[in-house]
């Protein structure tokens, strides 16, 4: 995985990255013990209508079942007193999201900070990097998120990253056939 500090290369094995100094670890020290989970969905800001958010979970639960792929959505109000960048980072080591393989996706809206982050696990990279997911986040959620609509803005964003990766998994399975 990219550290969040430098982008260099930082994974469980090593959580500590040379080249900036950033460690896991001194995240814990200071932000402790991450929140339950609750789900697929977690609007601990309460930015989403009720309707949006069982869209959302809909969305996200029928992709997992589908798909074995675990996607996550947190909302929050702040990610005080790091970046929305280290949080999503240290918030999808915490919750090992997509297991030992890193098989999963966080997506996190930080309302404060105004920023919406994307964590791809190591195992998804092969879909869809870090940087081609912010690109999906930009076009497909900042425009709505920007109106205040962050129903139609995560939905759309989440729904187009899932379509890429049942893209990537339907290819495998016909090149497996052939």
């Amino acid at each position: 995985m990219k550290c969040p500090g430098c982008e260099g290369t930082i994974n469980d094995s090593n959580p500590h990255c040379d080249s900036c100094g950033f460690d896991i670890a001194d995240f814990d020290k200071l932000l402790q013990t991450p929140a339950d989970r609750l789900g697929t969905v977690n609007d601990w800001a309460g930015v989403l209508s009720a309707e949006g958010l069982e869209r959302l979970t809909g969305r996200l639960d029928n992709f997992k079942g589908a798909t074995g792929i675990d996607f996550c959505l947190v909302c929050l109000l702040s990610s005080e007193p790091r970046s929305p960048r280290e949080f999503s980072f240290w918030l999808f080591n915490r919750w090992k999201i997509g297991g030992d393989d890193h098989r999963g996706t966080l997506v996190l809206l930080s309302m404060n900070e105004r920023r919406i982050e994307v964590e791809i696990g190591y195992q998804m990279e092969k879909y869809i990097d870090d940087d081609e997911a912010a690109g999906v986040l930009q076009h497909h959620a900042v425009p709505f998120l920007k109106k205040g609509d962050f129903d139609n803005g995560l939905y759309h964003s989440i729904d187009m990253l899932a379509k890429i990766f049942e893209h990537g998994l339907a290819e495998e399975r016909t090149d497996a056939e052939n």
